[in-house]
């Protein structure tokens, strides 16, 4: 199968996606005063939106996987209330694409900053994993 050129991709497009802070997405630490959106969702929640817009866009065969993730969190959203994700693609190098991240709730500018995707070929990332499990499992058991 022939190498697709992602250089020319869509740069500039951009998606949001509205999400609702429920028991899953918050803290607990804190006690329920303090339920508010926790820091490992809104990365996830980026990182899906990021690449539900690739995913979109991508010839047959091919996803994508997080490569690096810089995000600030700023401001707090109570349980209950709701996020706008914003992601746009900034920039294509290779397989590699970097995303602009934005996510508000009614009131702040809740988290912000860059997430980078690498494309990959579904059918040879599996090859890779199955044998990166062939040799873990040649290794030595772990204390």
């Amino acid at each position: 199968m022939n190498t697709p050129v992602f250089e020319n991709f869509p740069v500039g497009i951009s998606k949001t996606r509205k999400i609702e802070i429920a028991e899953d997405r918050v803290i607990t630490f804190m006690g329920d005063d303090l339920r508010i959106y926790e820091t490992p969702s809104m990365i996830a929640d980026i990182e899906y939106a990021c690449r539900d817009l690739l995913f979109e866009n991508l010839p047959a065969g091919f996803d994508s996987v997080g490569v690096i993730v810089n995000i600030k969190h700023l401001a707090a959203t109570p349980i209950g209330q709701s996020v706008w994700v914003t992601v746009k693609i900034e920039g294509i190098e290779k397989r590699t694409v970097q995303f602009n991240c934005q996510v508000r709730d009614r009131i702040d500018l809740v988290g912000e900053g860059i997430h980078t995707r690498a494309i990959v070929s579904v059918d040879k990332h599996c090859v890779r994993v199955a044998q990166k499990r062939e040799q873990l499992l040649q290794l030595p058991k772990e204390q």
